[in-house]
């Protein structure tokens, strides 16, 4: 039935996501979101704010209502119109656009914050830190080994020296 053969009681009461499916099968064709609502609202005789007021409201009901798809590009169409595999084809490739877009500006932002921050630094710093120690306290095993050679060189010469005695 088209949207012509109602009368104005009619429109008054018949919902806006029929008057939606109606526009749709008339037209055959995806129609833009605001056009579609542009032309509910001339037809029920909406005021601009009422009309303002139930645009999210109607995308809405779309959106959850199984006859109606988003086609991509804020245009619709109803689902009948479209196979199941293809439809699921256009949006994923409508999906991937914007995902690819978002990745790059994830990855800018990664090496932003790389020279920023540098989440392993602090590990970084700390097993240098400990490297150093570590060298200092083979450093000091080093002198006590020289000491100790030493020591027993000291040793050795006083055992000649009381031999000789």
């Amino acid at each position: 039935m088209s949207i012509k053969q109602y009368s104005e009681a009619q429109l008054k009461e018949i919902a806006m996501l029929e008057l939606a499916n109606e526009i749709l099968q008339e037209s055959k064709n995806p129609v833009d979101y605001h056009s579609i609502l542009n032309q509910i609202a001339e037809a029920k005789g909406m005021s601009e704010d009422l009309k303002n007021s139930r645009i999210a409201h109607l995308y809405a009901e779309m959106s959850m209502d199984g006859r109606f798809v988003n086609i991509g590009e804020n245009r619709w169409g109803l689902r009948s119109w479209y196979p199941f595999d293809q439809t699921e084809e256009e949006l994923s490739q409508a999906n991937k656009t914007r995902k690819k877009k978002r990745k790059e500006e994830e990855e800018d932002d990664l090496f932003e914050d790389e020279d920023d921050f540098d989440e392993f630094e602090d590990l970084e710093d700390e097993l240098d830190e400990l490297a150093n120690e570590e060298d200092e306290d083979f450093d000091e095993d080093d002198d006590e080994d020289e000491d100790i050679d030493e020591f027993d060189e000291d040793l050795e010469e006083t055992d000649e020296d009381e031999d000789v005695l």
